[in-house]
């Protein structure tokens, strides 16, 4: 285990522990845990995962904003309709499909169906905790238990744990968020 690897861990757990109390301290330590993954997943061999951490920095930053505190009170948690999840693990979907075979062939990507899948889904849960749709918590639960595999897979222990440890908490984080829903 590399030290940026465990520093990027350390950042990972403040970011979801403070996501799930709906901190908005979490995107600064989302932000400084992804910068830093983003070289231990290009080292690993794993270039969209990689680059998806460059996009999470840009996605802290923006979720920083739209956490203020003004937003905080205009955006409650919610929920979002069964069409809408199927249309967005359709462009997962597709998205997937057309990013594997470039990874493969272009980046040298070390398991690229993983890599692509992973980074799809990542960037739609991302945006679903942004605007606060507590379904993104079932999205994570899926995601982290996979990359899990996948970062073991490549050495990364530490991060696997982290991610095993993200899919535990994200389960807190849907039970947490499901108590703070207007009633219907």
């Amino acid at each position: 285990m590399a030290p940026a690897e465990l520093v990027a861990v350390g950042f990972g757990l403040a970011y979801i522990l403070l996501a799930i109390r709906e901190q908005r301290a979490c995107w600064i330590a989302g932000g400084i845990s992804t910068a830093i993954f983003a070289g231990v997943f290009l080292h690993a061999g794993l270039p969209l995962q990689a680059a998806l951490q460059l996009v999470y920095v840009a996605m802290s930053a923006w979720g920083y904003h739209a956490w203020r505190r003004d937003a905080a009170a205009a955006a409650p948690v919610r929920r979002w309709s069964v069409p809408r999840h199927l249309l967005a693990l359709a462009g997962v979907g597709l998205a997937t499909a057309a990013s594997a075979p470039l990874a493969a062939r272009y980046a040298l990507a070390a398991a690229p169906v993983a890599d692509s899948l992973g980074t799809w889904a990542s960037l739609v849960a991302t945006w679903l905790l942004a605007r606060r749709v507590v379904d993104t918590w079932l999205w994570w639960i899926a995601i982290d238990t996979g990359l899990a595999g996948l970062f073991y897979s490549q050495g990364l222990v530490a991060t696997a744990a982290l991610y095993l440890a993200f899919g535990l908490l994200a389960a807190a984080g849907w039970r947490s968020w499901r108590k703070r829903m207007p009633a219907p």
